[in-house]
């Protein structure tokens, strides 16, 4: 592969910190691995591959990173192999760290647990574990503090709660304690976040952080307010534009500059709170277009819109209010952050009384080790360079831990980073694009200095059309002011991968107009159902294996979506009605199955049966069998009882058959519950009541049994954890319940099978596909998180409502006003950077569809951007997307230029639930018209003689080998010896010296001493024959003493060895065989227990059946007892145990299965063998055969 000249800059940069900005499908990880190569090979000195530590942001990510750079290292050995460098490179790469973070914080923790007081013995938290231990930790700190009762806490939790218990006020601690621990001093971050509350009694009002945000976003807003207005005054001026309008919308510009003129937010506060519009003038000219009127009248009252919005959100008060509702808010923003604070060392207090630790403490635990300077020597010295990978999605916590055992603080910079911040799409982890932003806009691009940035722009993926659509978009939607990032020419994808040049690889855009019929998801998944029959009909994608066109199939294909929630279900419905296979690696709502559900409402009436829903719901379930009217009839009969005590008794006096069998069920299963564990319990429950078998008959029966087997499973973790029991069991779920912890339903299905698959756009990071299809664009963003009673912010701090409890008021604070509003245009700028990265996912064909209502109009509102002559679309307009459709349909108005659409690939269409519906229809029209055909096809007439010579000769065709299919393949000598041995009548009475009787099945406990008889008799002889050493001569005392040997060694137990019969053994041993043997072994000519595998041909098996014809080799393998050399020929011998009167007996008997010893012995030595010999120990001799 030829590298760029920007990916050989990064490969030979050094001795700097390095930010490599690496577009989507730039070769990032190849580029990062050749490096990594290069630094272990070049020079006199190359580093050992232990020297550095390349932290990954997924286990698969490191897996697959280690698996590269021990191919490469592989590779370069096959050129080098005597290279001892390379070869030791090779041993390396096993141990090398290349990790995640969260793997090499804990490789810290063992090292160095000691120096932070933490027992050597500690274990990681399994998540659901993690939660019951919160829960009880909560539970303990609420308790104390009503204990304590005092005010703040008391009128805290009047503002937090909003029912009759204490949810809310756990909620609000919990969320809270999880986003200070990205921070490397979370105690310090939560007392900093309210800071900005006593800051009000101390600081000027416009010196205040936050007050200086809201007047420079005001002021952003009023300035694409005041370009709103130009644009309308530019429609006056034309020729059949509303003229009468024009003074009016003069004097609008004027107000809005004179706003923008202010500084202070006081001064913007006073102007604004007086500011009027003027009424338009009446428009009575004629000639003037009515639509260009009305535009007018929108963009105006869109900024009037717009400037009361502002009003609202910042100036709704005066300064001395705003302070006002600031001061009063302060109690409750410490009171939570104390109870944070309070909960967290509680938390870590149990948990390290627990011996266990959770992945947050993983990151803080390693940091507090490395900030003792002795130990982040150690790390400095170990490490020549620190690679990070996907830099974009890293927190603070982990820049502080990286930073912290570099070189930086030696003058010495030896940090590499690597990532894109376009696809920086882990906010909700608490990720920080800020820290690589920051480096970006401060490393150089040129020069040699300490800090460097390379950009890497070339995309080696995706066709020219997919790129070229791609920038057209983003060259619009994604600005500084919205998302922070600007994407102009060095931020762009430019081809870097040959494709041949074809037709239909325009990128499409369906924007489908929701109707009444169908709602909108399943409308939109007809239409990409249409459109994927579509294009494995006419479209072609390059195998990735063969480098040769082929047709399009199901594998081809990924459907992306922002959430599957809600959304796969009705996708795989529809698409499978349509024949059209899918594949979805998670399924969300695994508590919620039908089966999952009940199973578990069974397992509460084991825990307590007093529990009148879980019974009900049992009982008229498959496992209780009532019918509504039976359960209707036992509340009648007890109606003042709980249902419970009414089940109990209407069993009792009615003796109800399926009742009282339901009853002794339970009882039996509840008195298993202390002593067996749950995956256990479990177990006999799905079995016991026939309950797998009954959902394996369900629709969908391999699924739910699937999702059984998975609960169990589940169970067995958590009987690893420090819980017990089945009441702790059943807390376990609920809260896996509570806190969403949704494991998905089981996977059934092979993710590789030709299915077309269903992935969220999180999912699909880093993957790529021929084909992508991005659905789901006119679903509205989920703004859940700025609607909460507590916002939180890591610069601003947290925002919560100034509450006057006296008068029973509360309202939210400025800050917190300040932080929603901020978090929103933060959001805005990740979904922005979510469609990046869900468009760059397509190789060759890029299709984005979406639903919508009133696509005219919609289409309508954007029509200034047409003579915009900016490329990037305004802050304004961006900032009111409420779904991906508001960024695309902007930026797509221009393609109605000619100018844009002959130049950008990009094709839109619009469908109404009349088109799509179209296509079903005349699909189901076709198939009907070809049943139709073939039902009035009359079999007594030829249409084509050509056509049925072939049926008939297909029909009608006998496979020639057809006997031979039916052969077995591969045989045992003895299966050869016993079919070619037919016993007659004398011989049936022979039985083999140690036959095994039939077996008297007894308890072992009952047992006592067991005589070992028959074959494993026979067996224990093999074995001590097999463990002795034939170079040694033997008396009775030294055999007893070898077998005694071998018994404490445990190569063979007592009862075997007690079953062979020394004398036996050493009359053999004393043999004159023996004596040849003993020779052989000392000359290291003497083989045992040898196994062979023998080509035969099959008409030696088959002679009966013809199998000269066929030339096949049939296979035939056994183990030889017994054989060595002498005077360069070979001895064949074979121990046999069977009791026989005579010597013939037992050479006709095994004559064949010797000879296929000698064939196999001659083949593979290419040696003679002169002697097969066969040891009786029934008769005490050796016999030539």
């Amino acid at each position: 592969m030829g590298w760029t000249k920007e990916q050989e800059q990064v490969i030979a940069a050094r001795g700097c910190n390095l930010l490599v900005s690496a577009a989507a499908g730039s070769g990032k990880t190849a580029v990062l691995v050749e490096r990594i190569i290069t630094r272990l090979t070049e020079g006199e000195n190359p580093l050992d591959v232990d020297q550095l530590l390349v932290v990954t942001f997924t286990e698969a990510a490191a897996a697959e990173m280690k698996e590269r750079i021990r191919g490469a290292i592989e590779k370069k050995l096959e050129t080098d192999p005597d290279n001892a460098h390379l070869q030791r490179q090779a041993t390396l790469i096993h141990h090398a760290k290349i990790t995640t973070i969260h793997s090499f914080c804990l490789s810290v923790i063992r090292d160095y647990f000691h120096t932070i007081d933490l027992e050597p013995g500690f274990r990681t938290l399994e998540e659901g574990e993690r939660k019951l231990l919160m829960q009880e930790v909560m539970e303990n700190l609420l308790e104390e503090e009503y204990a304590k009762g005092e005010s703040s806490f008391t009128d805290f939790v009047e503002m937090a709660s909003t029912g009759r218990d204490d949810k809310k006020v756990e909620e609000l601690i919990l969320e809270l304690y999880e986003f200070s621990r990205s921070n490397p001093d979370p105690e310090e971050w939560l007392l900093d976040s309210i800071e900005g509350y006593e800051s009000v009694k101390s600081e000027p009002w416009d010196t205040l952080p936050f007050v200086e945000a809201a007047v420079e976003h005001t002021k952003a807003t009023l300035e694409d307010m005041e370009s709103e207005l130009r644009y309308a005054a530019e429609l006056c001026e034309e020729p059949d534009g509303p003229a009468a309008y024009a003074d009016t919308i003069s004097s609008d510009i004027g107000l809005i500059r004179s706003l923008r003129s202010e500084e202070t937010f006081g001064e913007l506060q006073e102007q604004i709170a007086g500011a009027s519009f003027a009424r338009l003038a009446a428009n009575k000219d004629k000639s003037v277009s009515e639509e260009k009127t009305a535009f007018v009248k929108s963009l105006r009252d869109q900024v009037k819109k717009e400037l009361s919005a502002l009003k609202e959100q910042f100036f709704y008060e005066t300064e001395a209010d705003l302070k006002e509702d600031m001061e009063q808010a302060a109690p409750f923003a410490g009171e939570l952050v104390r109870l944070t604070i309070a909960f967290g060392r509680a938390f870590e207090e149990k948990k390290r009384n627990a011996g266990v630790i959770d992945f947050g403490d993983m990151e803080q635990y390693a940091l507090r080790i490395l900030k003792k300077e002795e130990i982040a020597e150690e790390y400095r010295k170990k490490y020549e360079e620190i690679m990070i990978d996907e830099y974009q999605d890293s927190n603070l916590i982990q820049e502080t831990l990286l930073m912290q055992i570099s070189r930086i603080s030696h003058g010495q910079y030896n940090v590499f980073m690597v990532g894109d911040v376009k696809q920086s799409i882990y906010r909700f982890r608490l990720s920080r694009p800020e820290l690589f932003m920051a480096k970006y806009a401060s490393y150089e691009t040129a020069g040699e200095g300490d800090q460097r940035r390379i950009d890497l722009h070339k995309n080696f993926r995706s066709r020219g059309e997919v790129l070229d659509a791609v920038n057209f978009l983003f060259y619009q939607i994604m600005t500084v002011s919205l998302g922070r990032v600007e994407y102009d020419e060095q931020a762009a994808l430019y081809v870097g991968a040959q494709f041949e040049e074809k037709e239909g690889f325009d990128t499409e855009i369906l924007l489908i107009e929701e109707g009444e019929s169908l709602e909108a998801k399943e409308l939109e998944a007809r239409a990409v159902a249409a459109r994927i029959k579509e294009l494995l009909k006419n479209t072609e994608v390059l195998d990735k294996e063969t480098g040769v066109y082929r047709k399009a199939s199901y594998r081809d294909i990924v459907i992306l979506l922002r959430s599957l929630k809600g959304w796969t279900d009705v996708f795989s419905k529809v698409l499978n009605e349509e024949g059209i296979p899918t594949f979805c690696g998670t399924k969300e709502g695994y508590f919620q199955t039908r089966e999952i559900s009940l199973l578990l409402d069974y397992l509460k009436i084991l825990d307590n049966e007093k529990q009148d829903l879980p019974l009900a719901a049992v009982l008229s379930s498959c496992f209780g069998g009532l019918t509504n009217e039976e359960l209707a009839r036992i509340r009648c009969a007890y109606p003042e009882e709980p249902f419970y005590q009414a089940a109990a008794d209407f069993a009792r006096d009615t003796k109800e058959e399926k009742l009282v069998a339901f009853f002794e069920q339970v009882h039996q299963f509840r008195e298993q519950v202390p002593y067996t564990a749950i995956h256990e319990l479990l177990e006999q429950v799905v079995s016991q009541t026939g309950y797998r078998d009954y959902v394996l008959a369900m629709p969908g029966g391999i699924q739910r049994r699937a999702n059984l087997d998975m609960l169990i499973e589940k169970a067995k973790a958590y009987e690893s954890t420090s819980y017990k029991g089945l009441f702790h069991f059943l807390r376990y779920v609920e809260q896996l319940q509570k806190y969403q912890v949704d494991y998905g339903e089981a996977n059934t299905s092979d993710e590789m099978a030709d299915t077309v698959r269903l992935m969220s756009i999180h999912k699909s990071k880093g993957l790529e596909f021929p084909i992508v299809i991005v659905s789901g664009m006119g679903k509205k963003f989920n703004t859940q998180d700025i609607q909460r009673k507590v916002v939180i912010h890591q610069d601003l701090g947290i925002g919560v409502d100034a509450v006057y409890l006296k008068e029973r008021m509360q309202a939210p604070s400025f800050l917190k006003k300040m932080i929603q509003n901020e978090t929103r245009l933060e959001n805005l700028g990740e979904e922005l950077r979510v469609l990046y990265v869900a468009l760059t996912r397509a190789k060759e064909k890029l299709i984005i569809t979406g639903t919508l209502k009133h696509a005219g109009e919609k289409q309508k509102q954007y029509e200034r951007v047409k003579s915009q002559t900016e490329r990037q679309l305004s802050f304004g307009l961006l900032q009111k997307a409420g779904s991906y459709l508001d960024f695309l349909i902007p930026a797509l108005v221009r393609l109605d230029d000619p100018e844009w659409s002959e130049k950008v690939p990009i094709r839109v269409e619009m469908l109404t639930e009349e088109d799509v519906l179209m296509e079903s229809v005349m699909e189901e029209e076709r198939k009907q018209i070809r049943r139709e055909d073939i039902e009035a096809i009359d079999p007594e007439q030829l249409y084509d003689e050509e056509i049925r010579n072939h049926l008939m000769e297909s029909y009608l065709f006998r496979y020639p080998y057809e006997e031979e299919s039916r052969w077995k393949r591969k045989f045992s000598v003895s299966e050869l010896k016993r079919a070619a041995h037919e016993p007659q009548p004398e011989e049936e009475e022979s039985v083999r010296m140690f036959e095994k009787p039939e077996e008297e099945i007894i308890p072992k406990f009952r047992k006592g001493e067991t005589k070992i008889r028959g074959a494993a008799r026979g067996t224990a002889y093999h074995r001590i024959l097999e463990l002795l050493d034939f170079g040694k001569s033997y008396t009775m005392e030294t055999l007893e003493e070898e077998i005694r040997q071998f018994v404490e060694a445990e190569k063979i137990d007592e009862a075997s060895a007690g079953a062979v019969e020394r004398e036996d053994i050493l009359k053999f041993l004393q043999s004159d065989c023996a004596a040849r043997m003993q020779k052989a072994a000392q000359n290291g000519k003497l083989k045992k227990e040898q196994p062979f595998v023998l080509g035969v041909e099959a008409d030696r098996i088959y002679p009966e059946n013809g199998g000269e014809k066929s030339g096949e080799l049939l296979i035939v393998q056994g183990i030889i007892d017994l054989f060595f050399e002498e005077d360069g020929e070979i001895v064949l011998l074979d121990y046999k145990t069977d009791r026989v009167r005579t010597e013939e007996e037992l050479t006709g008997r095994y004559r064949i299965q010797l000879e296929y010893y000698q064939e196999a012995l001659e083949k593979s030595l290419g040696k003679h063998v002169k002697e097969k010999l066969i040891y009786s120990f029934a008769l005490g001799k050796e016999i030539r055969v």
